[in-house]
């Protein structure tokens, strides 16, 4: 028998079969096509922890050249600050000593003149 002389049967049972192989070659695509893409999301949820910790890196780096530099002007600022006091001191001690003798000029002369 030729195709076009074959029971209706015949050709229904290999449309099913050519439908059955479809369904089954469109599962299997599927099932490959969400492998992949599971894996695509495994190495994206990689790629953003290594970013993350890069940028938890970058923020700590930063963190300690900022600090760092703070350190240094706050110590440039308490060596200008000792120096003004150390000048403020000497003036003081300056300023003291002329005090004492003008007042001592003054009073050594009042009991100069009383003996």
């Amino acid at each position: 028998m030729s195709e076009e002389q074959q029971p209706p049967a015949a050709g229904t049972l290999g449309s099913v079969r050519q439908l059955e192989g479809a369904l089954e070659a469109r599962s299997a695509a599927r099932e490959a096509s969400e492998a992949r893409l599971e894996e695509a999301r495994g190495e994206a949820s990689r790629v953003l922890a290594v970013a993350g910790s890069d940028a938890d890196a970058a923020v700590a780096e930063r963190r300690r050249v900022v600090l760092a530099a703070a350190e240094d002007d706050a110590a440039e600022i308490h060596r200008g600050g000792e120096e003004r006091a150390a000048r403020v001191r000497a003036d003081a001690r300056a300023s003291r000593t002329a005090l004492v003798e003008a007042a001592l000029e003054l009073l050594l002369p009042a009991r100069e003149s009383e003996g």
